[in-house]
C-alpha cells in the first residue's frame, strides 16, 4: 500500500535528478507540489510536505532575485491552500466523524429496545398447514428480521467507515464499537436462522410423509404455499435446499397418484356407463308407475350405491328432480287445500261456537221463564252442540260453564217441582236429587281448582285474564247455589224422616 503511495514522488524525484538548472528543479517541485494538491479524493499530503521540504532547499541556491521572487510567492501559495485544504477536510472529517457516531448511537438503542420493537411489528402469514407452530415461526421470523436489519446497518456503516477520512484513534475506535454490537447482532442471528432452519426442516419432513389422498389440487397448494414461505423465512442454505428438494420430490409423488387417478378413472367409465343406462331406464319408467313417489327414493339410494362418476351422479339426480318435482307439486297444492279446508273449517268451528255462546247466554238469562221440559229441551241442544265442536279455549271453558248454570236451573225447577207436587216417592225423587246436587257441587270444585292453576300458572294475555277472573266469580256463584240447594233438600228429608 505504502509503495503504491509513494511512487509518484519516486517518478518525481528521478525526474528532479535530470534537471540541470535550479530554476528548473524549483519549477519541477512546484507543478509537483500543484498537481498532489488536485488529487480526486484525497489531496496526496505525504508527496506535498516531501517535495515541500525538497523546494524549499532549493531557494536556498543562487538564482536571480526576480525569478526567485515569483517562485517564492508561489510557494507561499501553495502552503496557504494545503492549510486551507487541511482545514476543511479536518472539518469533513469532524462531522463525518459525529454523524457515525449519531448512527452507532441509534443502533444501541434499538438494540436495548428491541423487545419493544418486536412487539410492534406486524406478524408473518403462514400457511394453514403449519398452524400447529404458527406462534414459533412468526416469533422467530420477527426477531429475525429485526437482527437483519442491525446486522444490514452494521455492515454497511462499516464499509462507510473504511471510505471515511479520520484519525486513525478516532477510526479505530469506531471500529471497535461497531465489532461490539456486531458481536450482540451476529451470532444471535445465526442461532435464529438455525434454530427457524431446524423446525421448517422439521415440519416440511413430516409434510411429506402424509400418505397422498385426493382431492390431489389441494395438496398442490399446500406445496407452493410453502415454498413461497420458505422463502419468506430466513432459513440456511443447507435447510432451504433441502427442504425445496423434498417438496419437489413430494410433488412428483402426487402427479404419480394423479396419473394412476386418471387411469382408474378411464378403467372405471366403462362401469359408469353401464350403471348409468341402468339407474336412466329406471328413471324413464317412472312416469307411467303410480307408485314413483316411493321408487324414487329408493333410485336415489341406489345412486349413492352404484359405481357412478360425478357427472353421471349429477344428470341422474337432475332427470329424478324433473321426475320429482310434478309430484312434489301435487303434494303441496293438496296441502295447502287441507289447510284452507281447516282453516274454513276452524272458522266455522269458531263461528259455530260463538252462535252457541250466545244462544246459552239467552237461555240462561230466560232460565226462570221457560217450563222445565221447555228448559231440559234447550239445555240438551246446547250440550249436543258443544260436543260437536273440536274448538278449545277460553270460548269453550265459558260455554262448558254456562251449560252447567243452565243445569243448575234445571234442578233447581225439578226441586220447586218435588215441593209443589208433593208425591208419594217425594223422598226417594229427593235423594235422587241430593245426589246430582253433590255431584255438581264437586264438578264446580274441580271447575275453580282448574280455572285458579290456569290464571296462576300460563302466561295470558290482559283479555284472557279478565274472562278467566269473570269465571271464577260465577263459579264461585254457582258453588254457593249448589251448596244451598244441597241444605235445602237435606232440610226437607230431615222433615220427612220426622
Amino acid at each position: 500500500m505504502q509503495d503504491t503511495e509513494l511512487e509518484p514522488y519516486k517518478q518525481f524525484v528521478l525526474d528532479l535528478e535530470g534537471k540541470k538548472k535550479i530554476e528548473e528543479k524549483i519549477r519541477l517541485c512546484l507543478d509537483f507540489m500543484r498537481n498532489a494538491l488536485s488529487q480526486e479524493k484525497t489531496p496526496a499530503f505525504r508527496d506535498f510536505w516531501q517535495a515541500k521540504r525538497t523546494c524549499l532547499d532549493f531557494f536556498k541556491e543562487k538564482m536571480p532575485p526576480r525569478i526567485r521572487t515569483i517562485f517564492w510567492a508561489e510557494y507561499v501559495e501553495l502552503s496557504d491552500e494545503i492549510r486551507r485544504l487541511k482545514e476543511v477536510l479536518n472539518e469533513e472529517s469532524s462531522f463525518a466523524g459525529e454523524q457515525m457516531d449519531l448512527a452507532i448511537q441509534a443502533i444501541e438503542k434499538d438494540l436495548e429496545r428491541k423487545e419493544l420493537i418486536l412487539k410492534e411489528s406486524d406478524p408473518i402469514e403462514v400457511p394453514k398447514v403449519l398452524q400447529i407452530n404458527a406462534k414459533m415461526y412468526e416469533v422467530m421470523q420477527s426477531e429475525l428480521g429485526l437482527f437483519n436489519t442491525f446486522t444490514g446497518r452494521l455492515n454497511a456503516l462499516r464499509k462507510e467507515l473504511i471510505q471515511i477520512n479520520l484519525r486513525i484513534k478516532q477510526k479505530n475506535r469506531l471500529f471497535e464499537t461497531l465489532s461490539k454490537l456486531g458481536d450482540q447482532a451476529f451470532p444471535r442471528r445465526k442461532e435464529l436462522v438455525k434454530e427457524i432452519s431446524i423446525l421448517f426442516s422439521a415440519d416440511i419432513t413430516l409434510f411429506v410423509e402424509k400418505e397422498i389422498v385426493p382431492p390431489f389440487f389441494e395438496r398442490k397448494e399446500e406445496i407452493k404455499a410453502l415454498q413461497s414461505f420458505a422463502k419468506v423465512l430466513n432459513l440456511s442454505t443447507p435447510a432451504f435446499t433441502e427442504t425445496r428438494q423434498k417438496l419437489s420430490e413430494y410433488w412428483d409423488q402426487i402427479k404419480e397418484k394423479e396419473k394412476e387417478q386418471h387411469k382408474e378413472r378411464a378403467e372405471k367409465r366403462g362401469i359408469y356407463k353401464e350403471n348409468f343406462e341402468i339407474i336412466d331406464a329406471k328413471i324413464a319408467s317412472l312416469k307411467e308407475d303410480p307408485q314413483a313417489e316411493e321408487r324414487i327414493d329408493a333410485l336415489f339410494k341406489e345412486i349413492k350405491e352404484l359405481e357412478l362418476g360425478r357427472e353421471e351422479v349429477k344428470i341422474l339426480k337432475k332427470r329424478l328432480m324433473d321426475v320429482k318435482k310434478p309430484i312434489e307439486e301435487k303434494q303441496q297444492r293438496e296441502r295447502e287445500e287441507q289447510k284452507k279446508a281447516a282453516g274454513l273449517e276452524q272458522k266455522r268451528q269458531l263461528e259455530a261456537q260463538q252462535q252457541l255462546l250466545d244462544h246459552s247466554l239467552e237461555v240462561l238469562n230466560q232460565a226462570e221463564v221457560f217450563s222445565l221440559d221447555a228448559l231440559v229441551e234447550k239445555w240438551e241442544a246446547l250440550v249436543k252442540g258443544e260436543k260437536a265442536l273440536f274448538a278449545k279455549g277460553i270460548e269453550k271453558t265459558m260455554l262448558e260453564s254456562r251449560i252447567d248454570t243452565i243445569a243448575d236451573h234445571i234442578q233447581e225447577k225439578k226441586w220447586q217441582n218435588l215441593l209443589e207436587e208433593n208425591p208419594e216417592d217425594l223422598s226417594s225423587s229427593l235423594h235422587v236429587l241430593l245426589d246430582e246436587r253433590h255431584k255438581a257441587k264437586r264438578k264446580v270444585k274441580e271447575s275453580l281448582e282448574a280455572h285458579r292453576k290456569t290464571v296462576g300458572g300460563s302466561a295470558l294475555s290482559l283479555e284472557e285474564s279478565m274472562l278467566y277472573q269473570e269465571l271464577i266469580g260465577e263459579e264461585k256463584l254457582r258453588l254457593d247455589t249448589v251448596e244451598t240447594m244441597i241444605e235445602e233438600i237435606e232440610e226437607k228429608l230431615f222433615d220427612l224422616e220426622e
